[in-house]
């Protein structure tokens, strides 16, 4: 029945073929940049709106195509139906003609050879054949054979037309390859005075930005190295951070126990002159416990002179380190920030516009 043919293949190429001439006239649009931005493509809608149509087409003939096969399955069925009923009523007809002769032959008169059994004409009850025995294995078995030729066939075919389409499009790509190419020769070749003359402009713009930048950078350059003096100058001149005993004094004249960074020098001088004035008053008593107590309070006074001198000095030291590691620390940041600002805007070099015009094809 032609209803039966399988058609899935076909129906797949076509679908296939129809997506990829599409996607070729769409590549072809957008090749050109005055059909690409133009608006709406008509053409191409009215081409979607002819396949949806034609694929709603297709879907009803494959709908009609299966009701025929339905229809063909349905009229096989009753047909073996029929068969299986008429061979039923076959076997009952001679199953009564047996009977019919057996019962005119007269008693005790039976043949002494009866006729050699024939399994097809035997019931169950004779045990000559059983249910579920395969009957028709041979016939079965050479419509197999048969109908996987055909298929065999007719799949050789279709991979066959396939091939043949296949190699028929790529044929086609390529001398939509060669046409584009030459195309786009043929415009390079007219545009070609033109590129030069942008790639001056170009240059000469790149030049007046890469001033702007310079002074730019002169400019942050001058204000990180003020600000930089401004905080090492801050550094040096801080109390918290130079440890001036000035901060321990409330502003009743108390000392603030968790403020104290030891006496000021006018404070240890005070206490100086006070043990002066106490070894002026005991000099009168001339005796030799005041004359040793006077140079214990002069080697005092000595040793507290060094260790002050040398306090000052460490203090010193410390805020030179400070300062010096400040500045190691603003020159990394400058660094750092040169190195970021050059990977951030690029660098331009001759060689970039010496290639404009050329094809690297």
């Amino acid at each position: 029945m032609p209803g039966l043919k399988v058609t899935a293949m076909e129906r797949e190429e076509a679908r296939v073929a129809a997506i990829r001439k599409r996607m070729a006239e769409r590549a072809a649009r957008n090749q050109n940049p005055r059909m690409r931005v133009i608006g709406v493509d008509v053409a191409g809608l009215d081409a979607q709106i002819a396949e949806k149509k034609a694929m709603h087409n297709d879907n009803k003939e494959d709908e009609k195509l299966q009701v025929q096969r339905e229809q063909f399955i349905n009229m096989m069925i009753e047909q073996r139906e029929q068969e299986e009923l008429e061979t039923r009523r076959k076997e009952a007809a001679a199953l009564k003609e047996t009977w019919s002769e057996q019962l005119a032959v007269p008693k005790n008169q039976v043949a002494k050879m009866a006729d050699p059994v024939k399994p097809e004409d035997c019931g169950l009850s004779a045990l000559q054949r059983f249910n579920g025995e395969d009957r028709s294995k041979f016939s079965r078995q050479r419509l197999q054979k048969e109908q996987v030729k055909s298929w065999t066939k007719q799949q050789m075919a279709e991979r066959q037309a396939k091939a043949t389409d296949e190699v028929e499009e790529m044929k086609r790509y390529a001398q939509y390859l060669v046409m584009i190419g030459d195309r786009r020769a043929q415009l390079e070749a007219e545009e070609g005075g033109d590129v030069k003359k942008r790639a001056m402009v170009l240059k000469e713009q790149n030049l007046v930005l890469a001033d702007e930048v310079a002074a730019l950078k002169a400019a942050e350059t001058e204000a990180e190295k003020t600000a930089r003096d401004a905080e090492i100058e801050f550094s040096l001149n801080d109390p918290f951070l130079c440890e001036d005993t000035s901060v321990a004094l409330a502003a009743d004249g108390r000392i603030r126990r968790d403020h104290f960074k030891g006496f000021s020098k006018d404070q240890t001088m005070r206490f100086y002159q006070e043990n002066e004035q106490m070894i002026a008053a005991k000099v009168g008593a001339g005796s030799q416990e005041d004359l040793e107590w006077s140079a214990h309070q002069q080697h005092v006074r000595n040793i507290l002179d060094v260790e002050d001198a040398q306090l000052k000095a460490q203090a010193r030291d410390t805020n030179l380190a400070h300062r010096q590691m400040i500045e190691e620390q603003m020159a990394v940041e400058r660094i750092r920030k040169a190195q970021t600002r050059e990977e951030r805007f690029g660098k331009l070099e001759d060689s970039f516009y010496e290639s404009f015009g050329c094809s690297h094809r």
